[in-house]
């Protein structure tokens, strides 16, 4: 069996796999990719771009309705064919795909094409030959997770069960279908495919919505899907295979509940390609689910020359996360090993309005060590005018201090918020520091300054209206 000997082996050409190989080989040219299954990324192949073309066109579609509020009519004579919009989000999902392929082809000879395993920590095995490596990185990242429930149904009729992963690959929309899961993918594209024209019903097993923790967000998140679109909550639904789709059952408030589907979605979440790698084999220490224990500041796993970045870590499953482990883990191969500081925990889920988590969440608080600012968009000046007013901000500060903590939302340009939040934090910005920064006059902004104004007056009364820093004069 042929050997090859390398300083380091990187498995999987996602993102992950992609920033180790690009700050690795800065030390050292003698690296190898490897990878089993699509190049492009799951961000670009079947995620974050894809499914903001799909967003971006539903939203588009979607403003017809609030047309003649303004004065404009005709909107009602406006269609969507979604043969030619699937195209299109096939298209541009080729764009974004390209530029990765790109990247991948520069590497040439060093990338191979195979599945690899482990026969020893610092040794491999990819098909047909052998591969001895100084470091390992493993950077497998994750698939769709399908319940069990649902496997039978797909094995016998696969278009009517779907994963997020196939929605852009239909050659049209169905017209009905249920969306199995209350996370950022089945909030984004549930909407989505109702603001397209298809009978959406998402279902969520707890009351949770886009990864929310704070109740009364939730709360105030689900009266505004629910305003737009069916949603409901079961912690065991029932589903049953018929002639034209899916029938699903439910228990609710002692009532059982059925509708039928011409298909089920499962944005169940992802699960980290862990299968057949033989981490059991040479001893790597797993948790309850088989993912190896690592060190989430130098993503090393245990002692081993082994370290893990990306999806397959189950931790943050967003690009930027992965592309900062990738980063950590090419640089801790290629130099003695260094802890490095992580950023501010930012989530969004680009549903409308935007639901978004960002430093540390109302859960993660102890209680009686912070105050709460809030902010509603309902009456708020630009938010009205755009017609796009339904919002409630929770903003968490430090009682003693006025250190902002974080932010949970669901807000218009929350996005933005959310952004801006974050770096409030990186900053190490207290309540009182960010209201001296300018706001213009009528913006989206004016909303985030009114949490600001109620967490400030919690945290210290005295100094209500007084945003300025004043000096003394010279």
């Amino acid at each position: 069996m042929k050997t090859l000997n390398t300083d380091i082996a990187i498995i999987g050409a996602g993102t992950a796999g992609l920033s180790a190989y690009g700050v690795a080989k800065q030390a050292t040219s003698n690296i190898i990719l490897i990878n089993e299954g699509y190049y492009g990324t799951t961000c670009a192949r079947v995620g974050c771009m894809p499914s903001k073309v799909f967003i971006q066109v539903a939203n588009d579609y979607h403003r017809r309705l609030h047309l003649e509020k303004q004065g404009i009519y005709g909107g009602d004579r406006i269609t969507i064919r979604t043969d030619e919009m699937l195209r299109h989000v096939r298209a541009m999902r080729d764009y974004f795909v390209d530029f990765v392929l790109e990247t991948v082809e520069e590497i040439g000879s060093n990338n191979i094409h195979g599945k690899a395993r482990f026969l020893a920590p610092d040794t491999l095995q990819v098909d047909g030959q052998v591969i001895q490596a100084g470091k390992i990185i493993l950077a497998t990242g994750s698939t769709p997770f399908i319940p069990e429930p649902l496997k039978s149904i797909r094995l016998n009729n696969p278009g009517s069960v779907l994963t997020t992963d196939e929605l852009f690959e239909l050659e049209n929309l169905p017209d009905s279908i249920a969306v199995i899961g209350t996370g950022p993918i089945g909030l984004e594209l549930g909407q989505a495919l109702h603001r397209m024209g298809t009978a959406t019903h998402i279902f969520g097993r707890s009351r949770k919505v886009g990864g929310l923790t704070d109740s009364d967000v939730i709360e105030y998140a689900i009266e505004v899907f629910r305003n737009e679109l069916s949603l409901d909550f079961a912690p065991k639904l029932s589903y049953a295979a018929h002639e034209n789709g899916v029938t699903i059952s439910w228990q609710d408030e002692g009532e059982q509940k059925h509708i039928q589907v011409e298909s089920v979605m499962a944005a169940t979440g992802r699960r980290p390609n862990i299968q057949d790698l033989g981490l059991e084999e040479i001893g790597v220490p797993c948790d309850k689910k088989g993912v190896p224990e690592f060190n989430p500041t130098t993503m090393q796993i245990a002692n081993f020359p082994i370290f893990i970045a990306g999806d397959v870590t189950n931790i943050q499953p967003v690009l930027h996360e992965a592309s900062d482990e990738g980063k950590i883990a090419g640089w801790n191969c290629t130099h003695d090993i260094a802890a490095f500081r992580r950023r501010t925990p930012l989530a969004i889920t680009f549903s409308e309005s935007n639901i978004v988590r960002l430093g540390k969440s109302r859960s993660e608080l102890t209680d009686g060590t912070y105050e709460i600012g809030e902010a509603l968009f309902d009456t708020q000046g630009r938010a009205t005018i755009q017609q796009h007013n339904k919002g409630m901000l929770h903003l968490y500060g430090d009682k003693k201090n006025g250190l902002i903590l974080g932010a949970e939302m669901i807000a218009p340009a929350g996005e933005h918020f959310g952004h801006l939040l974050s770096w409030a934090i990186e900053s190490k910005m207290t309540v009182f520091d960010a209201l001296a920064a300018p706001v213009y006059h009528p913006v989206l902004e004016e909303g985030l300054r009114t949490g600001l104004r109620d967490l400030a007056q919690k945290i210290d009364p005295n100094r209500q209206g007084l945003e300025l820093f004043y000096q003394n004069p010279s």
